[in-house]
């Protein structure tokens, strides 16, 4: 299967990107910048910026550019298949990260070119950069103890599905909202983009009127022009509530019904308690 993620395009390649791709490109890569560390940790003692730092950022340059499109499109166009392709992925790339960051050999690699005369050769960007791998591997615990460096790694992969949940929870919010207008009178002060993007969501929606939500153009057009003070005060409480128990009831195509129950807030005391 022609995977592209997998291939060395300039921009990504959107419109072929399916949520079947995601897992095989991202555990691929993974495979390859795990490989790439051991290959330059192995092949000799004295190391270099070109034998050390630079293939191995390639490596994780290569995963970067996959995972990115991934992340983007996964906030954008969500669907159900995405969104498990997506989550599958994430605590792969969380346990990646944290053997990185407490990768002991790899640690004392950098820190041998540090303290090299080598080091004074590069240029303050290169130093910069070798510098700041230094201080990361500290903070992602390559000096704590096993069994700290175990506990370290779980929080890790705690956070990174709490996250994912209330991102996607946050998500879901938003596109749950939505405030139909029947009276043209009421959206005074909007410009004639704004007026033609709600009249056209109206009929996308099967309504007649113009249909707000909380998408960012809409909420910033109504937030930047529209003269009703009440409606942009309902959207300002609407969209700075989302994904929390205090979220105002609203009607989403036809349901009424308070979009934040049970989502937000109620995670973020998981997240706090659990951590």
């Amino acid at each position: 299967m022609n995977n592209p993620l997998l291939e060395n395009s300039t921009l990504p390649l959107f419109s072929k990107i399916k949520p079947e791709h995601i897992e095989p490109a991202i555990d691929q890569l993974l495979a390859d910048a795990r490989a790439a560390i051991e290959q330059h940790l192995q092949a000799t003692s004295t190391y270099t910026w070109e034998n050390l730092v630079e293939p191995i950022d390639n490596a994780d340059d290569k995963l970067n550019k996959a995972w990115s499109p991934v992340s983007h499109m996964n906030a954008v166009i969500n669907s159900d298949e995405s969104r498990a392709a997506y989550n599958a992925c994430l605590p792969k790339l969380s346990q990646y990260a944290t053997e990185v960051g407490q990768n002991a050999a790899l640690f004392n690699a950098y820190r041998t070119l540090a303290e090299s005369e080598q080091f004074k050769t590069l240029n303050i960007a290169q130093q910069k950069i070798i510098s700041n791998a230094l201080r990361d591997f500290k903070l992602s615990g390559v000096d704590l103890d096993d069994d700290k460096k175990q506990r370290y790694q779980e929080i890790n992969q705690e956070l990174s599905k709490l996250s994912s949940t209330y991102d996607e929870n946050l998500m879901d919010a938003t596109n749950a909202w939505t405030k139909l207008i029947t009276a043209e009178q009421q959206l005074a002060g909007l410009p004639e983009s704004a007026l033609a993007q709600a009249q056209q969501a109206a009929i996308h929606a099967e309504k007649t009127g113009w249909l707000l939500t909380l998408q960012f153009p809409s909420y910033y057009a109504v937030m930047t022009y529209a003269d009703n003070r009440e409606l942009r005060q309902e959207l300002y409480t609407a969209y700075s509530t989302r994904a929390s128990d205090q979220a105002p009831p609203c009607r989403a195509m036809g349901q009424l019904g308070n979009y934040g129950k049970n989502t937000g807030i109620a995670l973020s005391k998981s997240a706090t308690a659990r951590l």
